[in-house]
């Protein structure tokens, strides 16, 4: 039997994962990461403790860190190595991070997908375009800006 998860998981791995690395993103599954020396500049898939097997539910998480910042407060705060895109961390200075729906019109943004997979195909295509056309700019632009201020 294929559960909402899966749908998750195959909806992630089969389709939007190879039009994100197409974009220069790396990653897998769950998370995916603009590869940068400097910063932490990573897209994280969070799915709902509602969601069911016959129906799950996802939004998508943006993060821009600088590397050199992280260094600084991970032991002091005790954070792991490298910051997780679904984890919230705070708000202001060098930690910029928002539900992408925040970035389209101020809103939480989550997406269902069931069991049998009703609108997978719509659902990585609103999904990718999403993330090309308003996340990736957004990251970038972030990384341009604090980069200008340092």
């Amino acid at each position: 039997m294929t559960t909402a998860q899966d749908q998750v998981r195959s909806l992630l791995r089969e389709d939007v994962a190879p039009i994100l690395r197409a974009a220069g993103f790396r990653g897998t599954e769950r998370s995916f990461a603009i590869p940068s020396p400097d910063w932490f500049a990573q897209i994280g898939v969070q799915t709902s403790a509602v969601s069911t097997s016959m129906r799950s539910k996802l939004t998508l998480n943006a993060q821009v860190i600088p590397k050199a910042f992280w260094k600084e407060v991970r032991v002091e705060r005790q954070y792991p190595a490298k910051p997780s895109p679904n984890t919230h961390y705070g708000r202001g200075g060098e930690f910029w991070q928002v539900r992408v729906g925040e970035l389209v019109d101020g809103n939480d943004r989550w997406w269902e997908l069931d069991d049998r997979g009703t609108r997978r195909r719509q659902l990585a295509v609103e999904l990718t375009d999403l993330i090309i056309d308003v996340v990736l700019p957004a990251m970038m632009s972030r990384m341009l800006r604090q980069s200008s201020e340092s």
